[in-house]
């Protein structure tokens, strides 16, 4: 006979492998991993497949047999959605709660991720382009909420880099690992700010950039970005070297009013980063 013990217990270990599967599917659709899928699919089936024993099942030893599988199932779920190894799974599992968090004003979980999914060389350059692009919105008087995207946007521009499968991970994000964040930005909610400063990070001043934007058609944000990632990368050649080369590339490739600031701002704050 069918004891209640057994049945609860295959009931709460499915209802362990259902978050499983919905986590897993929330994946998928943000990064399009297909092991997130697969993941999904067979925490869905499992303890699916049990559970259609209970109506037939009069002395319980099918459930009785079936929670060793389910339970498998339910903790292999588990141990995978905490992997770091695979980066479109982990971001799919953790961005958009890291994301909350950090507008909460809770910055550790999205740092560890940046530095996890991109390498610690590539986070701390994300990390001193986005101080640097919020030290450019506001004398730019850019409004707080749009501020938070454009330091989101400067964080997390590189992160289609090692998404993107034709994109090499030490490479600058170009159109192609742009778009792969772009697109993944405009599913989370209340990101689609992020999403058009990173898309058209790459666009130029005097329009010759992949989309083709020019002037204030580009958004701010990605105005600022632009500025604050050149300036990071050519201050590796030392500091007058990259006000040198944002100087001379003013008008062209970048915001003149966001270079005036920019110049403006290592002028009268020498200690700024990097």
């Amino acid at each position: 006979m069918l004891t209640a013990g057994p049945l609860v217990a295959l009931l709460m270990l499915s209802t362990a492998a259902a978050y499983g599967a919905w986590r897993f599917w929330c994946a998928h659709a943000l990064t399009g991993c297909r092991l997130a899928l697969v993941a999904s699919a067979i925490s869905v089936l499992a303890p699916l497949s049990a559970l259609s024993l209970v109506p037939l099942d009069r002395n319980g030893s099918h459930v009785q047999a079936s929670l060793p599988a389910v339970g498998a199932v339910a903790a292999a779920g588990f141990a995978l959605s905490r992997t770091r190894r695979l980066a479109p799974l982990t971001v799919g599992l953790w961005l958009p709660t890291a994301i909350g968090q950090w507008r909460q004003g809770q910055p550790g979980p999205l740092s560890t991720l940046i530095e996890t999914v991109l390498g610690q060389p590539a986070a701390a350059h994300a990390s001193r382009t986005a101080a640097l692009a919020e030290s450019l919105a506001e004398p730019l008087s850019v409004s707080r909420v749009e501020a938070d995207d454009v330091v989101l946007a400067a964080l997390l521009h590189a992160l289609g880099t090692p998404l993107g499968p034709l994109v090499a991970e030490s490479c600058p994000p170009d159109g192609a690992s742009r778009a792969v964040a772009a697109n993944i930005f405009r599913r989370i909610p209340d990101c689609h700010g992020v999403a058009a400063a990173i898309a058209a990070a790459g666009e130029r001043w005097d329009g010759a950039g992949p989309l083709g934007l020019s002037g204030e058609a580009i958004p701010i944000g990605a105005r600022i970005i632009a500025v604050a990632d050149a300036f990071d990368r050519a201050s590796e050649a030392g500091l007058d070297a990259a006000r040198r080369e944002i100087r001379d590339a003013s008008g062209t490739s970048f915001d003149p009013v966001v270079v005036s600031e920019l110049l403006y701002l290592y002028r009268e704050r020498p200690g700024l980063p990097p």
